[in-house]
């Protein structure tokens, strides 16, 4: 049995539903500091799950949403890449490529357990997970397209934002 096989398949709980308050979760960023997903209270927020940094799909998922990142900025919406890599390789990572989402690394998978996102040897599945300005959870999008995924999530959020 392959690995996109396991991700497709497997199914894993997951403890929020639609309109679920998001607890505050506290990673660790590619700089070495902190954040805090309450601390985004009042926009929107994407968390973007991905396997690996430094991969093709990751790459152009990567660059796909730094691109965007006026028009996701306009719409009062931070992006965090999330995998268990360490703030070190996010950083190369970054830096290779120009990129100017922030990454975040959840080496104790909490995140990742929470919006069960599956991991297999240390590889995350790609899903998107979009929270609301008010801290609940909006949509999650599971198998992801890396580079159609950004452009469907910046969509959702121009027809959901308020005026």
């Amino acid at each position: 049995m392959g690995i996109a096989f396991w991700f497709k398949n497997k199914p894993a709980p997951m403890i929020y539903d639609r309109g679920d308050a998001i607890k505050n979760y506290i990673l660790l960023k590619d700089d070495g500091t902190s954040i805090e997903t309450d601390n985004f209270r009042g926009k929107w927020l994407v968390l973007y799950f991905y396997p690996k940094d430094d991969t093709p799909g990751c790459t152009k998922e990567a660059q796909t949403y730094s691109s965007l990142i006026d028009e996701f900025k306009h719409l009062e919406t931070e992006i965090f890449g999330i995998n268990t890599n360490s703030p070190e390789s996010h950083q190369k990572f970054k830096q290779k490529y120009s990129l100017n989402v922030n990454l975040l690394t959840d080496e104790k998978k909490v995140a990742i357990k929470d919006f069960s996102v599956r991991t297999i040897g240390g590889f995350c599945s790609r899903d998107t997970v979009l929270i609301n300005p008010e801290g609940k959870l909006e949509e999650t999008y599971r198998g992801v397209n890396p580079a159609g995924s950004p452009v469907e999530i910046l969509e959702y959020i121009k027809t959901h934002s308020s005026p």
